[in-house]
This record gives C-alpha cells, sequence and structure tokens, in this order.
C-alpha cells in the first residue's frame, strides 16, 4: 500500500465529518475528540461514588469522580493533538516544563459542557478546553524560536562562508561579482514588477479579509502548525511577522473545516475571502501545503504589501 493512500485511509478513519454544520473533528485519546474549526479540545469521563454513602451526597461525589476522570482524558486527548506530521503535543511536553505546565494549567481550567447523572448512580461528565491561548502560544514560542535559531546559524554560516571566500579574491575578480550581482538584481526587478501587473492586477488590495485554502482531494492532515509552501519549497505563510502576531494574539496558525461555503461565510474570514485553490501537499509532509506558481504569486504579493497581518485563514478539508 503506498503512502498515499495510507495516509488517505487514516484521515477517514480518524476524521469524523461533520458535513451538516461544518465543523471538523477528530477522534484522540480514549474518549476525546479535537474541534479543528474551533480550536478546542474535548473528553468524557464517567465516575460512580464510593459504597455505602448517603444517598443524598452520593450523586455529588460520583460527578466528583467523573471530573478526575475526565481531567485524565483530556490530558491524553491533548497529548494526541498533532503539531506536525510526525509529532504530537506529548513529544513537545516530554522536553518542555512551559508546555506542560500550559497545558496542565488549560486542563485545570477546563469547563463542563454537560453533566448527567444517570439512573445506575454514575455520573457522565463532559470536559472541554481551548487549543489556542496558553497551550498554542507555548508551543509556538517554542517552535519558532528553534526555527528562528536555525535560520541565524545558517545565516552566520552563509556570511561567514561569503567573507572568507571573498577574501580569497583580487580586487578584478571582487569587482566583476559585483557587477554581476548588480545585474541580476536588476534582472529580478524587472521580473517582479512584470509578475505583479500581469498576474496580480485584478485583486483589489483592500478587498482581502481572510484566506480560504481549498485542499479537498489531497491527503492534507490538521495540525497546530500547517505551513503554505511555493513550488520550490520556500515557506509563504506564516511568515516571521504572522507568527509573532499570532503568538502575541494566543490565536491558531490556521482553522479547519470540511465545508467551503461554511469557511468562506466564517465571522473570522470575514466579506472579502480569498479563496486559494491546492492540489497537493508539500513531499511527504501531510500538514504542509504546495501552491501553483500563480497562487504563490498572488500570495506572496499580499505578504510583501503586508495585507496578511492580523488576517484569519481557514483550511477546507
Amino acid at each position: 500500500m503506498n503512502k498515499t493512500l495510507t495516509a488517505s485511509l487514516f484521515i477517514l478513519c480518524s476524521l469524523n465529518v461533520l458535513a451538516k454544520d461544518g465543523h471538523l473533528t477528530e477522534f484522540v485519546g480514549t474518549s476525546g475528540q479535537i474541534n479543528w474549526t474551533d480550536a478546542s479540545v474535548s473528553a468524557i469521563g464517567y465516575g460512580v461514588a464510593p459504597p455505602d454513602k448517603n444517598p443524598n451526597v452520593a450523586p455529588f461525589l460520583a460527578c466528583r469522580a467523573a471530573i478526575v476522570d475526565a481531567q485524565r482524558n483530556l490530558l491524553e486527548s491533548f497529548q494526541g493533538v498533532r503539531v506536525t506530521t510526525t509529532t504530537l503535543v506529548s513529544n513537545y511536553m516530554l522536553t518542555s516544563d512551559v508546555i506542560k505546565s500550559s497545558v496542565e494549567g488549560t486542563i485545570k481550567g477546563a469547563i463542563i459542557k454537560s453533566r448527567n447523572n444517570r439512573l445506575d448512580g454514575s455520573c457522565k461528565i463532559e470536559l472541554q478546553a481551548p487549543l489556542r491561548g496558553k497551550t498554542s502560544k507555548s508551543i509556538y514560542q517554542n517552535l519558532y524560536s528553534e526555527e528562528l535559531s536555525t535560520s541565524l546559524l545558517n545565516s552566520f554560516w552563509s556570511n561567514w562562508i561569503s567573507t572568507a571566500h571573498a577574501a580569497t579574491l583580487n580586487t578584478s575578480n571582487t569587482q566583476q561579482v559585483v557587477e554581476k550581482i548588480a545585474e541580476l538584481d536588476k534582472r529580478i526587478s524587472v521580473l517582479e514588477k512584470h509578475l505583479t501587473t500581469n498576474k496580480v492586477n485584478e485583486i483589489q488590495l483592500n478587498d482581502i479579509s481572510g484566506i480560504v485554502i481549498d485542499v479537498r482531494g489531497t491527503h492534507f492532515m490538521p495540525s497546530l502548525t500547517p505551513k503554505i509552501r511555493k513550488a520550490n519549497g520556500d515557506i509563504l505563510y506564516p511568515s516571521r511577522d504572522n507568527t509573532q502576531d499570532i503568538i502575541n494574539n494566543g490565536q491558531l496558525v490556521s482553522l479547519f473545516s470540511n465545508n467551503i461555503n461554511f469557511a468562506m461565510e466564517h465571522p473570522l474570514i470575514g466579506e472579502y475571502p480569498l479563496l486559494i485553490k491546492a492540489n497537493k501537499t508539500w513531499q511527504d509532509q501531510a500538514t504542509e501545503i504546495s501552491l501553483s506558481e500563480k497562487n504563490s504569486n498572488k500570495l506572496a504579493h499580499f505578504i510583501k504589501k503586508g495585507l496578511l497581518r492580523n488576517i484569519s485563514v481557514i483550511i477546507v478539508l
């Protein structure tokens, strides 16, 4: 069985498609669910009162036990939330006390979504807690600080090598290199101007209130850190500015839905959504999207103009 078919079967088995309301939920843990549309995690717990307790008190004791069970199941559910294609929240909780503390704090603050004292004397409790806020902020700070450190390190070595190499050139060769770079820079500027004029001039720059990306038909999987890439692999979204805004606002990189109309009409997307069709994922990364050249140029243009800051994104599976 090939990788694409295996991934597709996994999605069909793990995602509970609620086409009626557009919400995308995924079963996780013993009794938990991730709602990728409203960015929340929920879990169910059951409890019974200790034997020989006053019948008037027993229902309350049963519900107290159910809350403890639900909290335990909610922790298991949070640990199963996908961060990237190959990592879960549990991976980050093992290496970061900050993330572990934020998840545990979020669970303690979970709301009781439903409570049911049953005829057999047991109690059923459903707890719900947000993915956005403390949890997402701690994970993003950890993840993006790693990427930033790697980027700075690569930049340092690249500059060092360039400097060392330049020192070995004579004055004549150095002048030739400078002239070639200037010529190349001029040609790139002309090309960028041509692309901007011919491929994006039909879009009103001030009319973007949100972005909806249609990945239906691919084996894309929802996660806390989806990426949108050019065909050559360069990351378009989230950019460094986007990630800082996302961290500061305590929101997610993207929400997810299974209904295109629901996504286009979502309050976070606003009145003037930009709809982009993506036909494939990036290489073997099922949580990352690869755009066509045309759509890449369109999105890159808006990013360059600074029009995507504080704009919400919904990905439709």
